[in-house]
């Protein structure tokens, strides 16, 4: 085989591949530079989705003449000086590959200006510095401090990648996508795009977050803190109701730079865990402080991803703090004050996942019924809403009233939460009981999982699963829990043995647990179409405000709707 050397034109544009894979990678790459020049206020035009034509403008500390030179050479930054500085990164961008990558793939034009200098410089490039890109020039031109890069046709001489490029809309919508994260990431900066985005510096992220997807979102959110050495953590989250189709809608910023990264994700989605339904993201705006030594940024060409060397600890912050808000903030709001309902119906039975039968409650405008419902709810201090039992809908929902608000309830969704919360409450407090195989299973893993697995045996016991080394690499599954009974556990500690390395944390399983719980739940209780008692709704709703989470089913499904009166007032006319 013989070796040889590749030509610097090629070398370049190899480089310029594992930064740039398209447009939106040069608004990054551009906009950041803009950042940790200390820009406040940015600008970005395009044309053709990016293609044809990005151009971002700034007013950050800008460069001189000497500097602009050498920006443009590869390995050449401002931002880091020796081996050092890999490990305390304080920068966004700062390997020195950007703008000589970005312009091997297009013509570029640059246009900066320090504050000390009385004129500007203004530089051209096509296809790389010269005297690989065709041509150089060079000059002064006059302009505020701050610097504008303008890129031309991108990827003209790399016709293979300009192929893979998508239709200018889906191109734009990668831009869009990057921009909003960018702004989110300094809400104190300002930020344009073209026609579409327009967001002026703000004080607040909530603020920011307001200009970019509408008052209703920013008026949902509950503010995060919490300040956690070595860490800290500040951020805004949406409650249950508040959902995307996408995870797009989980925002990460760690020390100022978005990022994607599987350990924050998994830490909220585990967080808002039987809140939200199938398929469905939280709206999640996170901002984490790191000390530059505990988080790797150089473990992605394009830094979109990052490494923490405390992992497990960033995990577990993430998730009690999300879920800590959620807790504090989402309550069921049924019955305010529950010692304020009649001993009768405050005595309640559930036998086997079902109420205890009783007489029929019949809703409905009778004034016997409204009489009968006065007098065992009792007369109660308007001060302290309380919720009215006026009857049952198709057999299906509940109809209730407080002074302010019509509510119906699911009855089967209501009962799910109540029944999914007991059964997990005695699974925490050691209830899961084991079943021993009748016959043990042998399996084997890679050595450096069944290291993994043996440091959390003990672990697993309180799972219900007993698992015993069987020599250097194999193991004897001896019981399983008896809730998963039937299943392939082999598989799911194979799947326990990978979470363990990235987060130090038992998911797999109790995701596992928690789905047959959900089953289990759903399986034992009232059904949609079953007449209930007046007894029984009492009660249900009794449960309801006893139940953490009431608001939702296990999976995640609403328990109740609430209708302000003032609502249906408009809707007679009766109010203007």
């Amino acid at each position: 085989m013989k070796v040889h050397r590749l030509s610097e034109s090629l070398i370049s544009k190899i480089a310029a591949g594992e930064v740039i894979e398209r447009p939106a990678s040069v608004v990054k790459e551009l906009v950041e530079n803009s950042l940790d020049a200390g820009a406040k206020n940015i600008r970005i035009e395009t044309e053709e989705g990016g293609r044809r034509l990005i151009r971002v403008v700034d007013d950050g500390c800008g460069m001189g003449r000497e500097d602009l030179l050498i920006a443009i050479e590869r390995h050449a930054t401002s931002k880091i000086r020796d081996e050092r500085d890999l490990f305390r990164i304080g920068t966004l961008g700062f390997r020195g590959e950007a703008l000589p990558a970005i312009a091997a793939v297009s013509w570029m034009e640059i246009e900066t200006r320090c504050e000390d200098d009385e004129t500007g410089s203004r530089l051209e490039i096509e296809g790389g510095l010269a005297p690989l890109g065709k041509t150089l020039k060079q000059g002064s031109c006059g302009r505020n401090r701050g610097t504008s890069i303008t890129i031309r046709n991108l990827f003209y001489n790399t016709p293979a990648r300009l192929k893979f490029l998508k239709s200018r809309e889906t191109e734009y919508s990668h831009i869009s996508n990057l921009v909003e994260a960018l702004a989110l990431s300094h809400p104190e900066v300002g930020f344009a795009l073209d026609d579409e985005i327009h967001s002026p510096p703000q004080i607040h992220c909530r603020d920011r977050i307001g200009d970019l997807f509408g008052s209703e979102l920013r008026d949902s959110l509950r503010e995060i803190s919490c300040p956690r050495l070595p860490l800290e953590m500040v951020g805004l989250v949406a409650g249950h109701q508040m959902t995307s189709s996408t995870a797009k809608s989980l925002y990460f910023f760690v020390n100022g730079r978005f990022v994607r990264d599987r350990t924050l994700t998994h830490a909220v989605l585990s967080a808002y865990e039987n809140l939200l339904m199938k398929h469905r993201y939280p709206w999640v705006f996170l901002y984490l402080s790191v000390p530059p030594e505990l988080v790797d940024v150089n473990v992605h060409p394009t830094k979109s991803e990052v490494r923490f060397a405390q992992a497990s600890l960033v995990h577990d912050l993430v998730k009690e703090g999300v879920r800590a808000v959620l807790c504090e903030n989402v309550a069921s709001g049924l019955v305010r004050n529950v010692s304020e309902i009649p001993e009768n119906l405050s005595e309640r039975h559930i036998e086997t996942g079902r109420f205890s039968a009783g007489k029929p409650w019949t809703g409905g405008k009778s004034s016997d019924n409204d009489a009968r419902v006065s007098q065992e709810i009792g007369e109660m201090s308007l001060t302290s809403p309380y919720l009215k039992i006026i009857g049952q809908v198709h057999s299906t929902y509940l109809l209730c009233e407080t002074p302010d608000k019509l509510i119906l309830i699911d009855q089967h969704a209501a009962h799910e939460r109540i029944g999914f919360e007991k059964l997990k409450r005695q699974y925490e407090t050691g209830g899961v009981s084991r079943q021993a195989l009748l016959i043990p299973e042998t399996f084997e893993m890679k050595p450096s999982e069944a290291e993994i697995l043996k440091m959390y045996l003990a672990d697993l016991q309180k799972f219900g699963l007993e698992v015993e080394p069987f020599g250097r690499s194999s193991f004897i599954l001896r019981a399983v829990p008896a809730l998963l009974a039937g299943e392939d556990c082999v598989k799911l500690l194979v799947d326990l043995v990978d979470e363990l390395q990235s987060f130090g944390k038992l998911g797999p399983l109790e995701e596992k647990i928690h789905e047959v719980l959900e089953t289990i739940a759903c399986h034992r209780q009232i059904r949609a179409g079953e007449t209930l008692t007046h007894e029984e709704i009492g009660a249900l709703i009794d449960e309801m405000e006893k139940t953490d989470r009431s608001y939702s089913c296990a999976h995640g499904r609403p328990t109740k709707v609430e209708i302000p009166f003032s609502e249906i007032e408009k809707w007679f006319k009766r109010r203007i």
